[in-house]
């Protein structure tokens, strides 16, 4: 253990209370999470519609896994997960709702994950009420709770992932060749389920190894070690999947290249606030803020800011004066490096996004740990109990402010039945903004189609039901395009499904001014791109009121502008 962190006055723990510790953290966490979902009833979670489409790709892995097809960027995630949903179907949980499935299998990952901080906090410090706490404190963080109960993908990959960044902090600080070989093997299991996590976390293994041994021949063998082992699993993964459909090669794992030169890659000054909001919004949620009568938002940014800075004054000190000590290297290396590494790469790609921002803020955790192991050590029990308490407050302000959320998936089951019974779905198409909740729950209940008319045969035609045009969707397929020719295509688009005898009906967008729209789009369009994708509705078309949903909002019929 840590140096700072010994006490001669704590009594050693039993293997059995270790035992009952961990069962403590898989059970008590996995319910505690299920009553959440149950509670919430909103498995997509209000920000990201993303957990519908996976569970559409999931689908083939549950009903037909020898010809289901695998996903380079995901590739072990789909069968892996398809599997545990056809024990959940035996089960009875959920049977044939994939969508609702992965939000059970994300809640008992997370409190894997539990297991994991408080095995990893144990070993850092000895000290078993600070690793409980700071398991406490790790599901206490808002994007930690809030991806354990919804459908997003990321939390399998992530429970891997922290179970490689522990691993590492205790077995790198004295490598040798079984314990680089396994560390690695483990890690590549996590970027083979979720492509994108080698990026940030890779810097910081590298790291610990060049850090915690002193001769140079060995660091540079122990780099390459680890670098071949990541290898060595690609490729046995990539064998063991031959022949499978879209099956790859080791190499087409290791690059392959998803979002690379997407419209979400690039750096842009706008990100950098993306990225206070992604970190501070890891600790505090921020659906609180809706409910009227509450403060805005910035005082919850600020508060978490403050929070966070506090931590990194106990925890960066104490870690320095502590530099000769290869367990605090090691820990300072790969958490550390995750997320510096990490920050540049989310400041490329998404940097609010909580998937983006889980891994790279797990030091926070290790770092409440350490701040939990110097309160004891000065206070003792009372000391930790005032900030178990601040802990339980966290939970209960996470939760709270998932209320705004909370009933989703039940209120638009039934706006999508009223849209149905206002517009018939064999004569409409809808111009919907991609980003739009109308969107995703027209996919889940009608069935997912591409956006577009160029497929679309004369009204009525009942097949696909949903038929609809995506305002920015040539925007997320063509960022190359220019800003006249993504309003020509849109133009194009809407002409067409006029000219087929469909009635067009716009959701919600007619309404809306630029701000809105930029706030609705985020990161994907310029101001200048929306206003002339904007400016095209306005000006070759007219808008009648159809009707308001209460959810899905205002809903106009779209006509060409007379004299067009």
């Amino acid at each position: 253990p840590l140096s700072f962190a010994l006490s001669s006055s704590r009594p050693p723990s039993s293997p059995r209370s270790y035992l009952l510790d961990l069962a403590l953290l898989l059970l008590g966490g996995s319910a505690l999470l299920i009553a959440i979902i149950l509670w919430f009833d909103n498995a997509q979670g209000g920000l990201t519609g993303n957990g519908v489409f996976k569970s559409l790709e999931l689908k083939p892995w549950i009903v037909d896994p020898a010809n289901a097809p695998l996903y380079p960027a995901n590739y072990l995630f789909y069968p892996f997960y398809g599997a545990l949903c056809r024990l959940l179907d035996l089960l009875g949980i959920f049977a044939g709702d994939p969508r609702r499935q992965m939000t059970i299998l994300n809640a008992v990952s997370c409190s894997v994950c539990l297991a994991i901080v408080y095995a990893l906090i144990r070993a850092v410090t000895g000290d078993r009420l600070v690793a409980l706490l700071a398991a406490l404190f790790h599901l206490a963080s808002s994007f930690v709770m809030f991806l354990a109960i919804i459908n997003e993908d990321i939390l399998p990959s992530y429970t891997v992932l922290i179970a490689a960044m522990a691993l590492g902090s205790v077995l790198l600080a004295q490598p040798s060749a079984p314990r680089v070989i396994a560390v690695s093997g483990l890690f590549s299991l996590a970027w083979l389920m979720e492509w994108r996590l080698m990026f940030p976390t890779l810097p910081g293994m590298l790291a610990a190894l060049w850090l915690c041994e002193p001769r140079l021949a060995r660091r540079i063998g122990w780099i390459a070690l680890f670098l071949l082992g990541m290898v060595t699993t690609a490729a046995l993964v990539a064998w063991a999947w031959q022949g499978h459909d879209k099956s790859v090669g080791p190499f087409e794992l290791i690059w392959t290249g998803k979002a690379v030169r997407s419209v979400w890659a690039g750096f842009t000054w706008p990100k950098l606030f993306y990225l206070w909001d992604g970190m501070v919004a890891y600790l505090l949620g921020a659906g609180v803020a809706a409910i009227p009568g509450i403060p805005g938002w910035d005082i919850w940014r600020c508060t978490a800011t403050v929070w966070m800075i506090a931590i990194a004054a106990v925890a960066l000190p104490l870690l320095w004066r502590n530099r000769t000590d290869p367990l605090a290297r090691s820990l300072a290396a790969i958490f550390g490096g995750t997320f510096v590494a990490g920050t540049v790469f989310n400041l490329y790609s998404q940097p609010q996004d909580p998937q983006m921002q889980i891994n790279v803020m797990a030091w926070l955790t290790v770092g409440w740990a350490l701040l939990l192991a110097v309160v004891r050590k000065r206070n003792g029990v009372r000391g930790l109990a005032a900030l178990g308490g601040l802990t339980v407050a966290l939970i209960a302000y996470n939760v709270w402010s998932l209320a705004p959320l909370r009933g989703l998936d039940s209120a638009w089951q039934r706006a999508i039945e009223r849209l149905e019974r206002e517009s018939d779905p064999s004569r409409t198409v809808w111009l919907m903004h991609d980003f739009d909740w109308a969107m995703i729950y027209g996919s889940l209940h009608w069935g997912w189609t591409e956006p577009g008319t160029a497929e679309l045969g004369p009204a009525p035609q009942a097949l696909p039901r949903f038929k609809w045009i995506g305002f920015t969707g040539q925007v997320l397929r063509h960022p190359d395009w220019s800003d006249q020719r993504l309003a020509d295509d849109l133009r194009r688009q809407i002409d067409r499904a006029l000219e087929l005898g469909y009635t067009v009906m716009v959701v919600r967008l007619w309404d809306m001014d630029l701000p809105q729209l930029e706030v609705a789009t985020g990161m994907v369009a310029s101001s200048a791109r929306l206003a002339v994708l904007r400016r095209l509705l306005h000006h070759d078309y007219v808008a009648a009121p159809a009707y308001v949903d209460p959810i899905a909002g205002a809903v106009h019929r779209l006509q060409r502008r007379p004299g067009r």
